[in-house]
């Protein structure tokens, strides 16, 4: 107790000659979340009866009169800040100041301070220290938020590298961060794994993107051997604030940033300036977008690769196809033919019409097979038409060339992200090769539809069917696909099915899941 008392008179000597910043934190709703000793004893509060409360309900004391003529409710902004100047029963004067914040989990805080002052302190310093509060005030914001954006940038372009965005797509949103962070006006990304081979040329170096103007006829002048080298050895940003060789064109100003992966450049980037005034934090802002290139760099090419390896695949999955399906039905043609012709011979016309049947049951086969992988082996549909067309595409070229009735029917709004209309297409596709192969089916219906924020895909046929309850029909490789497909995009797949009955495969995706897939 006498501990307690000790410290609260030094507390109270401290705050009477001006040494000491009372500082409370609220919640929005203005409930007290911390407060120091200082601003409990001009409540006249110990802590414990201060937190918890509602920093307006002191309004006993003077000071609770003071804070509660503050205008909480015209500070909207991180960057506003509502600043006055109140006097104590003992002639003490105080600043009382309150500005918004906020929390770990960003909701919003209310920051207050109350600095013991000087009497003799004219109105000019009061001013002048008011506004030079504000001012770091609003600059430790203002470095909060370039974070934030930072973060969220980096968050956004992750995002996009997953979706399977084309690399175009990715360096725009990097340029428009460019544009509002440094007030760019042009931007180039030149890209050279070794990077000290080519610092004598630019031939060498791969133009990535181009975007505005001052930055395309820029380059041959502003990327000089000397500035390369200059660049290689710092590793950091260097200003060009004019050309280093003479030009007949004019030339804006220019940040170069190297790209660095590994502690070493792998390119640079180039941005053109519409001024000579750089920010404070320009340098920090051009290496974080250099950061968000190096990923949509890094994602474009292992885009590359994953499509390399898939036509690799495909191919060999084809290779295999063709021997065990399409080669043998061809050779069981070739058999077919020659007994037909011995038996001719013989004058056994009647066994020659069965042997002909059955040459015509294998030929018409054998063309289905052939079909199916010519239309397999063109360019890939999807991307060029998207996933209606694709649909559509397919049915045309194999399923009613083959004899089928084929119908597609189309129902609400059809806008996917590209790995959902990839995984609704690898299904569909799986399905429809099941029936044409295995099922003997004469008719087939693809349903896509969206409702309620749920996907529909619907794809039936009317051939000979199996029994769902046959785990070894079930296990196949086809089944496995699909529902290795529907597993990725977090959709649900159904298969119904009984001998003689058909097959309807079903597919259940609601559009929710789409964040999750891209978050995952």
């Amino acid at each position: 107790m006498v501990g307690q008392t000790l410290e609260r008179r030094e507390v109270e000597h401290q705050v009477s000659a001006d040494s000491v910043t009372a500082v409370a934190i609220t919640d929005g709703d203005l409930v007290c979340t911390m407060v120091n000793a200082a601003f409990c004893i001009l409540f006249e509060r110990t802590s414990e009866q201060v937190v918890g409360r509602p920093i307006t309900g002191f309004k006993e004391t003077w000071f609770g009169r003071a804070v509660s003529q503050l205008p909480f409710g015209t500070i909207y902004a991180d960057d506003a800040a509502a600043t006055v100047a109140v006097e104590a029963p003992d002639e003490r004067r105080l600043l009382l100041s309150c500005s918004i914040g906020h929390g770990l989990t960003n909701e919003v805080q209310y920051v207050l301070t109350a600095t013991a002052l000087a009497h003799t302190l004219p109105s000019d310093q009061l001013i002048a220290y008011t506004t030079q509060l504000e001012r770091s005030v609003m600059a430790g914001r203002h470095e909060v938020d370039r974070s934030r954006e930072a973060a969220n940038g980096l968050r956004n372009l992750l995002l996009m590298s997953i979706s399977n965005r084309p690399l175009d797509e990715m360096l725009d949103y990097v340029y428009e961060q460019a544009q509002r962070l440094l007030g760019a006006i042009g931007m180039t990304v030149m890209w050279a794994p070794g990077f000290t081979s080519v610092m004598s040329s630019l031939e060498q170096l791969e133009i990535l993107y181009t975007a505005g103007t001052e930055a395309e006829y820029s380059l041959e002048s502003i990327l000089v051997p000397a500035l390369l080298t200059e660049l290689h050895e710092q590793q950091a940003p260097i200003f060009v604030a004019e050309a280093t060789l003479a030009s007949q064109h004019e030339i804006a100003p220019t940040l170069v940033v190297p790209l660095l992966v590994d502690g070493e450049v792998h390119g640079v980037v180039v941005v053109a300036l519409a001024t000579t005034e750089l920010s404070p934090t320009a340098h920090q802002d051009a290496l974080w977008l250099a950061d968000q290139v190096i990923i949509a760099h890094g994602a474009d090419r292992l885009q590359q690769k994953a499509r390399t390896a898939s036509a690799l695949q495909q191919r060999e999955r084809l290779a295999r196809e063709m021997h065990d399906a399409a080669m043998q039905s061809i050779y069981s043609i070739t058999l077919f033919a020659e007994a037909g012709r011995r038996l001719a011979s013989l004058g056994q016309i009647a066994r020659v019409q069965d042997y002909l049947q059955q040459l015509n049951e294998t030929a018409q086969s054998a063309l289905k097979e052939l079909r199916l992988l010519l239309y397999e082996l063109q360019p890939a549909v999807l991307e060029q038409v998207g996933l209606i067309g694709a649909l559509r595409q397919r049915l045309e070229s194999v399923e009613k060339r083959t004899g089928m009735t084929a119908r597609l029917e189309v129902d609400g709004d059809i806008s996917f992200p590209a790995f959902v209309e990839d995984g609704l297409y690898r299904i569909c596709q799986e399905a429809l090769n099941n029936a044409l192969k295995h099922a003997s089916a004469s008719d087939v219906r693809v349903y896509l539809g969206v409702h309620d924020q749920d996907v529909h895909l619907e794809i039936c046929d009317n051939g000979i069917g199996f029994d769902a309850e046959d785990a070894k029909c079930m296990s196949g490789e086809g089944m496995t696909t699909m529902h290795e497909r529907a597993r990725l995009m977090h959709a649900k797949l159904f298969i119904e099915s009984a001998p003689q009955k058909g097959v309807c495969v079903r597919v259940l995706m609601s559009i929710s899941n789409w964040a999750d897939h891209a978050s995952a």
